[in-house]
């Protein structure tokens, strides 16, 4: 789906062009203009780290936590802004996809960020070793993989505590009062774009981008080309939109400089 389909998407949002009055009535100036000051820096960040050398698991990891025990009151602005961060995990997932880096695309979109294993008879559970096959962190419980994999079932209960980063942040703005469905369902077929990928090369026997790019380099035209069709387009234009969009807003209830937002 093209940058302008995705960008209309959102303008489409039920406010027009305005942040509600009544919104912003509600509450005392002070705690609106924290609000602002919040989202006009959490904007910038965004921006300044718009690079993917820079963008990792770690860095939208604290980025998540901030939007996730943040109070919103300007709520249009604010799921914009998560909309925004949503568009830089997929981009950084299909650049990973892209490069043959399945771990780094499993951990943004399947790997749970903590999970817990709760074990019958015992108060406390164990933390999952993130990284490491269940089978294989309790290999001590039986004397066979078999006996493992049974114990595990007959014992064991697993709890998700925190998903991947992908899904949890799709699952909040899902939910938002601002985010269109069409937009949403963008991201959703581009999230299930970067898992195709990822599983087609991994398929392929592709350990990583080197390998990948010799195969490229000994390819007919014809394979070449098709391998090639299946890359995902980085475009950033989504990202850069949602900032103009959110600085609209911005200027539209507070003209004043001091909340003008410098997005690309």
């Amino acid at each position: 789906m093209g940058r302008n389909h995705e960008t209309a998407a959102l303008q489409e949002s039920p406010s027009g062009g305005e942040i509600s009055g009544v919104l912003l009535q509600s509450r005392p100036g002070n705690d609106v203009s924290l609000d602002l000051v919040f989202l006009r820096e959490f904007n910038h960040n965004l921006d300044r780290n718009a690079k993917l050398t820079r963008l990792n698991e770690e860095y939208f990891g604290r980025r998540m936590e901030e939007l996730d025990t943040h109070h919103p009151i300007l709520t249009e602005i604010y799921e914009c802004t998560r909309a925004r961060l949503h568009e830089l995990l997929l981009l950084c997932a299909a650049n990973y996809a892209n490069n043959c880096e399945y771990g780094a695309v499993g951990d943004l979109m399947f790997n749970p960020r903590l999970a817990l294993i709760h074990i019958r008879g015992r108060h406390s559970p164990v933390v999952k070793e993130r990284h490491t096959p269940i089978s294989e962190q309790f290999a001590d419980r039986a004397g066979t993989h078999i006996g493992v994999v049974r114990w595990l079932k007959e014992e064991t209960t697993l709890e998700i505590k925190e998903k991947p980063l992908i899904p949890h942040s799709y699952e909040i703005i899902e939910n938002s009062e601002f985010i269109p469905r069409r937009y949403l369902d963008s991201a959703r077929d581009r999230a299930v774009q970067i898992a195709d990928l990822s599983a087609f090369l991994a398929c392929r026997g592709f350990d990583d981008r080197l390998e990948l790019d010799e195969w490229l380099g000994k390819a007919s035209p014809t394979d070449r080309a098709m391998m090639e069709s299946r890359f995902l387009p980085l475009d950033w234009g989504a990202f850069r939109e949602l900032g103009a969009l959110i600085r609209s807003r911005f200027h539209a209830a507070f003209p004043h400089p001091f909340f003008s937002l410098s997005l690309r």
